[in-house]
């Protein structure tokens, strides 16, 4: 687990350099967030880490990753593009990676990793969050259907199986568009992370929240957090300062890694 978390750590660091160099702000995002602010690094047992973007700002990462970062070092996993979900992961070439569900076209693009998550800007009025909300949720019941999910408990199977309509292409840009309405609106007072399995009530935020990116301690770096990571975190996860059961103390994406030349 420490030999995984130095890799993934290499990993963002090259992503928060190029960043950095390019104007394009992000933040630690989720538990990666909580590991920041409660462990002033990787959560222990974490395997993972996470970040997220304005959609403007993914838009830019998703152009100047391809054209800087290393073609030879890095394979970069774009949302829609290289798989079926709307999100990005950054993969590390020459390494693999067995993880639960996972998705690769080929074994160069299974490696270690670091997810990259865009915000969505959104409305601030409740009943088109809630439009926006449900259309996101159905486009990632698509999403899973097809990247499949074996996993997926009856019920989620019900979902993704229903679907299936979006298989039209007009329908599928309808449901798109009524989700993303308000990106070409970058100053809106929200944004949502609509593309993840979060309630309602967890996934809307004030942009104001994440404002400006502040660099706190990340095991021997800085890393950028929410301007009001306090009130992202306790919105998410509630007491996020209290550490789990000791039974749920443990990683849980992961099956198998080949570190390869790492």
């Amino acid at each position: 687990m420490n030999h995984l978390q130095t890799i993934i750590l290499q990993i963002v660091k090259d992503i928060d350099a190029l960043c950095q160099q390019e104007g394009i702000q992000y933040y630690l995002y989720g538990g990666s967030a909580i590991g920041a602010v409660r462990h002033k690094g990787f959560i222990p047992w974490d395997d993972d880490i996470d970040i997220i973007m304005s959609h403007d700002n993914y838009q830019r990462f998703m152009s100047v990753a391809r054209e800087k970062l290393p073609a030879g070092k890095y394979f970069l996993q774009e949302g829609l593009v290289d798989w079926p979900m709307n999100y990005s992961k950054l993969r590390l070439r020459g390494t693999h990676i067995c993880e639960l569900e996972g998705y690769a076209k080929n074994s160069d693009q299974d490696g270690i990793f670091v997810d990259i998550f865009k915000f969505d800007n959104t409305s601030s009025h409740k009943l088109m969050q809630i439009w926006q909300y449900i259309c996101a949720k159905y486009y990632l019941c698509y999403q899973l259907s097809q990247r499949t999910y074996e996993s997926a408990s009856r019920g989620k199977k019900v979902l993704m199986a229903a679907a299936i309509p979006l298989r039209l292409p007009f329908l599928r840009r309808f449901i798109i568009g009524q989700a993303e309405r308000y990106n070409n609106r970058p100053d809106t007072a929200y944004v949502a992370s609509y593309y993840e399995p979060k309630r309602f009530s967890t996934c809307i935020h004030l942009r104001t929240t994440f404002g400006t990116p502040q660099r706190v301690v990340f095991e021997d770096t800085r890393l950028p957090i929410p301007e009001h990571c306090h009130k992202y975190l306790t919105t998410v996860f509630g007491d996020y300062m209290k550490l789990p059961p000791v039974e749920e103390q443990n990683q849980k994406h992961i099956d198998a890694v080949d570190f390869g030349v790492y």
